[in-house]
C-alpha cells in the first residue's frame, strides 16, 4: 500500500498534464492539433530553460531574481557582438560568458559574504538592465541576420532549434542532479545546511558554483530568445523570473530547499504552457492571465508548505512515540 502512494505521487503531474490536456481539447477542438502542441513546446522552451536555472538554486534554499534581467542583456550583448564580427560562435561564447560572470558576482555576495539572495539578485536586475540600456542607449538591436538561427531554423526540418536547445538544458541539468556530486550536494544544502557542513561539503563553493551555472542557463535562455525574435531587445527578459518560480515550483521543487527534480520542473513549465495556451486560444484577458499565475503560485507553495507541515507532525509524533517506548 505504501508504495502505491509513492507512486501516485511521483506521477500526479503527469496525470494532472493529462487531465489539462483532455479539458483542453474539450474546450477548443483545435488544442491538440500537431501544429498547436508543438507550438506550446516552442512557447515553454525558454522559460524551461530559465526554470532549470531557478530550480537548482531553490533546492539550496535560495532564489535568483536576476534570471530574466541577465538574459535579456546577455541576448541582446551577444545580438551586438555577432553584428559586429558576424561569427555566431564568438557571440554565443560572449553570452555565456557574460552569464557566468553575473552569476558569479550573486554567487560572491550571496555564498562568501552571506547576503539574503532575495536582496542580491533583485539588485542584479537593475544592474543587469541599466547596463545594456546604457551601453544601446535604451534602443533595440536590429538586423542580427544569421544569430536568428539560434531561435527560428529547425533539426531535419521538423524540430524547432528552441524545442532542442531545451532538450538539451533538460539532460544537463538532469544529469547534473542525479548523476553527480555536485547534485547530491544542492540537495544536502538545501536539505540542512548545518548537516552538510559538518559532513564536509564545501558550502559556500559550491552555492557560488550553482549561481554561475544559473547565470550560464539563463544567458543561453536569452541568445535563444533573441534568435526566436530576430532583433536583440534589452527589456524583453522581464518577468522570465517570476515564469522559472512558478514552474519550478508547480514542478515540486520546494522554496524550503533539498527538494526538485529536473522533469518536474519540465512538467510544471509545460503545465503553464498549456494553461497559457488554452487561455490565449479562448481569448482570455491578458491581465486574467496573470492574475492566474500569481493564484498558482500561491497555491502551489501552499501545497508544499502543508506537506511539509504534516512530514513534521508525523516526526514530532514519531518521536514522541519512541519516547514513550523508551521509558
Amino acid at each position: 500500500m505504501k508504495s502505491m502512494k509513492v507512486d501516485m505521487k511521483k506521477y500526479s503531474l503527469v496525470l494532472i498534464l493529462i487531465g489539462m490536456m483532455i479539458v483542453c481539447s474539450l474546450l477548443n477542438s483545435s488544442f491538440m492539433s500537431g501544429t498547436n502542441l508543438m507550438n506550446i513546446l516552442k512557447q515553454v522552451s525558454i522559460v524551461t530553460i530559465c526554470s532549470f536555472a531557478q530550480g537548482m538554486i531553490i533546492i539550496t534554499g535560495d532564489i535568483d531574481l536576476s534570471i530574466g534581467y541577465l538574459a535579456g542583456m546577455a541576448g541582446t550583448f551577444a545580438c551586438i557582438v555577432f553584428v559586429a564580427t558576424q561569427n555566431l560562435f564568438l557571440a554565443f561564447m560572449v553570452g555565456v560568458l557574460i552569464g557566468a560572470v553575473v552569476g558569479a558576482i550573486n554567487g560572491l555576495f550571496v555564498a562568501y559574504f552571506k547576503l539574503p539572495a532575495f536582496i542580491v539578485t533583485l539588485a542584479m536586475q537593475t544592474v543587469c538592465f541599466g547596463i545594456i540600456c546604457r551601453y544601446t542607449g535604451g534602443q533595440n538591436v536590429y538586423k542580427i541576420g544569421d544569430f536568428k538561427a539560434l531561435g527560428q531554423s529547425t533539426v531535419a526540418g521538423l524540430i524547432p532549434i528552441t524545442v532542442v536547445f531545451m532538450v538539451i538544458m533538460f539532460i544537463i541539468t538532469h544529469v547534473i542532479l542525479k548523476y553527480t556530486k555536485f547534485g547530491r550536494y544542492l540537495y544536502a544544502i538545501g536539505g540542512n545546511k548545518e548537516a552538510a557542513i559538518a559532513a564536509g561539503i564545501q558550502v559556500v563553493k559550491v552555492k557560488w558554483s550553482a549561481f554561475i551555472i544559473s547565470g550560464v542557463f539563463a544567458a543561453i535562455a536569452g541568445m535563444v530568445m533573441m534568435g526566436r525574435l530576430n532583433a536583440g531587445i534589452p527589456s524583453e527578459g522581464q518577468g522570465y523570473e517570476t515564469d522559472a518560480i512558478t514552474a519550478t515550483v508547480i514542478g515540486g521543487t520546494s522554496f524550503a530547499g533539498g527538494a526538485g527534480t529536473a522533469f518536474g520542473t519540465f512538467l510544471g513549465s509545460v503545465i503553464i504552457g498549456v494553461l497559457n495556451n488554452i487561455m490565449n486560444l479562448m481569448g482570455v484577458d491578458s491581465y486574467i492571465q496573470m492574475i492566474t499565475k500569481g493564484f498558482i503560485i500561491i497555491g502551489a507553495v501552499l501545497v508544499d508548505s502543508l506537506s511539509k507541515q504534516g512530514k513534521t507532525s508525523i516526526k514530532i509524533m514519531a518521536s514522541s512515540s519512541d519516547a514513550k517506548k523508551t521509558k
